[in-house]
């Protein structure tokens, strides 16, 4: 079973919610309960990112997600039209006074694989 869906929004917020909303509509009964609510966060947390530190909330920029199930994993692609981060892990109590990079933080928590290359974000959680 592969499952694979691509979609793209204008970097605005109100677009970021009718998109999850309607990825997961669409993915709601190919994974289970536990998985279905990480994947629910990281979508939120990587297209908020995108819209929010990615594009500066310009609509005339776009930020694609592609989502791919197979029987092993859930990938999730994640990138922008701005000039990407260079994203450093850092310890968990190293965030407490930060005022960005929570959300990266809380999407590798989440994922069994996690990587940020430029402007594309992709992580993996295995089915178990």
């Amino acid at each position: 079973m592969d499952y694979i869906l691509e979609k793209k929004v204008h970097s605005d917020l109100s677009g970021v919610k009718n998109i999850v909303e309607d990825i997961l509509l669409n993915i709601r009964d190919v994974i289970n309960e536990n998985i279905f609510f990480n994947t629910k966060i990281i979508l939120y947390e990587l297209l908020i990112n995108g819209v929010m530190h990615g594009n500066s909330q310009d609509v005339s920029k776009l930020v694609s997600v592609r989502v791919l199930i197979n029987n092993r994993c859930i990938i999730i692609e994640v990138a922008d039209e701005g000039k990407g981060v260079n994203y450093i892990h850092k310890e968990l109590g190293e965030y407490d006074f930060s005022e960005s990079g929570r959300g990266l933080m809380l999407v590798e928590g989440l994922s069994d694989k996690f990587s940020v290359e430029g402007n594309r974000v992709t992580c993996i959680q295995y089915i178990k």
